[in-house]
């Protein structure tokens, strides 16, 4: 048993090290899609519209039937042979039928239904589609916030870690005289300052963490770590805008607009189908039956085959009088089309103006990203300036908590719009066609 399970120890570990393995981007996106609960009921709306697509199609097939009866008769009944009357006796009878009808026209109103179908089902899809790009984003935008919480909690700390170090180092100053009691009741405020400050950071990492979990729906006991998404190379200084021309590229490929179209060409069946409820309908129907009764002396194989009754019929349907049902079919069915011409468009304008706003707001992020990386250059020398000159009693503890509050708030903004930077960046990749 010992060998046994010191066998399995190294497939243990290694099956423990998989699941610390940080997350990259991809991989968080990658199953927020396989087990996004919208998006598996929208696969599911999906299947239904190609099942019924497949009955549309179906319907089309002539219907035919088989029936077979037998009858027990111990009353009264009539001989058909000799036209008298039996009284009392048992009799029975036996018979099958074989029929089949199908509908050689049906005012197109079953083929534009079938169209109508298929295009229910291009819509479905493309909802599908929008579905899997607006979790993507969402994902995205969930991982990089909590890249920038981790990033502004591990500053934090080691902020923490510099204050509680320049504490100590008053500490004796105020021991050997060289600066006032003050100087170190301020860099104990401080100190406390920068902790809470730390702590409120670890509290927004699990927060965001939380969320992003949330998004993928990840089990609340997995063992869920991000990776870091790239090193610290530079972010371009230059937003690539997107031509116009490349916006209408988009506008064929983007899923919410297709499922409009495919929504109007839907309507526009269906009102087709409707109109073809004042069309006449022509269906014909062809049947071969036969009959065996105990009441006649004829052999079963006789009867059979004497009473063998081929038909064939034709039947032609006007509508005449539907109380307005079909006119009112027809005036809704008209209206759902003009409405779902109008989200049709409105889904374009949202769409060119989504894209208009991300463009502009990237460059927005570029310009906010490079000012604030230059603030930050700044507050780090005048903090590196403040701290050399502190240490040598030139400058006052006041000073020192100032610079280093403003670096503290100058490392923020620039982690915030770096961050913001780069979604805007990425958002700008997912409206390029």
């Amino acid at each position: 048993m010992k060998k046994y399970l010191l066998a399995l120890l190294p497939g243990l570990l290694a099956t423990g090290l998989a699941a610390q393995e940080p997350w990259p981007l991809e991989r968080c996106v990658a199953y927020a899609l396989e087990h996004n609960l919208d998006i598996r009921k929208q696969e599911l709306a999906v299947a239904v519209r190609k099942t019924e697509l497949t009955a549309g199609w179906l319907g089309h097939l002539p219907a035919l039937r088989l029936q077979v009866g037998q009858d027990f008769n111990w009353g009264r009944s009539v001989d058909m042979q000799e036209l008298v009357i039996i009284r009392n006796k048992l009799t029975h009878a036996t018979g099958a039928s074989l029929n089949a009808s199908v509908a050689l026209f049906e005012g197109t109103a079953r083929h534009y239904n079938r169209l109508a179908a298929g295009k229910a089902v291009e819509a479905a899809r493309a909802t599908a589609q929008e579905l899997r790009e607006r979790l993507t984003i969402d994902v995205t935008r969930a991982f990089l916030q909590l890249m920038l919480a981790r990033q502004i909690y591990a500053y934090s700390q080691e902020s923490y870690a510099t204050i509680s170090q320049q504490q100590d180092w008053t500490a004796r100053l105020v021991e050997a005289g060289s600066q006032p009691k003050s100087a170190l009741a301020e860099m104990q405020a401080q100190s406390a300052s920068e902790k809470a400050a730390m702590v409120a950071a670890s509290c927004r990492v699990r927060t965001a963490t939380l969320e992003l979990t949330r998004l993928m729906n990840l089990p609340p006991d997995s063992d869920f770590a991000a990776a870091e998404p790239f090193g610290q190379e530079t972010l371009a200084v230059r937003v690539p805008m997107i031509p116009t021309t490349q916006i209408e590229d988009y506008l064929t490929k983007d899923p919410r607009l297709r499922g409009a179209k495919a929504t109007v060409a839907e309507r526009r069946h269906l009102l087709a189908a409707a109109r073809g409820g004042f069309l006449p309908s022509l269906t014909v129907t062809a049947g071969y039956g036969t009959y065996y009764s105990s009441t006649a002396e004829e052999p079963f194989r006789t009867q059979l085959d004497e009473n063998r009754n081929p038909s064939l019929s034709f039947t032609l349907g006007i509508p005449v009088f539907s109380a307005g049902t079909l006119l009112t079919r027809t005036r809704q069915s008209r209206l759902a089309l003009e409405t779902a011409q109008l989200e049709a468009e409105r889904a374009r304008v949202e769409i060119v103006d989504e894209i208009r706003t991300a463009a502009i707001e990237a460059e927005n992020a570029c310009q906010h990203y490079l000012s604030a990386r230059e603030t930050l250059d700044a507050m780090q020398e005048l903090l590196q300036v403040t701290e050399a000159k502190y240490d040598l009693g030139a400058a006052s503890a006041l000073d020192y908590v100032l610079a280093r509050n403003q670096h503290f708030k100058a490392m923020s903004d620039y982690l915030q719009a770096k961050w913001q930077y780069l979604f805007q960046l990425r958002l700008l990749e997912h409206y390029r066609p």
